[in-house]
């Protein structure tokens, strides 16, 4: 499961946090998924996340 939705570590060690860090990632994923399919684009949705990632900190 951390393979496939980038989870690098679980920030907390409850089972509340687990579930709800997987299913924030299950959300991502999708939502990249969508604006995929949107834009009709053929970068993967690794390449996609690493654009929002940096534009979301970008100051311009």
């Amino acid at each position: 499961m951390k393979q496939n939705l980038k989870i690098k570590s679980f920030w907390g060690t409850s089972e509340n946090a687990v579930k709800t860090q997987v299913y924030i990632a299950i959300i991502a994923y999708t939502l990249v998924a969508v604006i995929k399919s949107k834009l009709k684009t053929n970068r993967s949705p690794y390449e996609i996340l690493q654009f929002f990632s940096t534009s979301l900190f970008d100051k311009t």
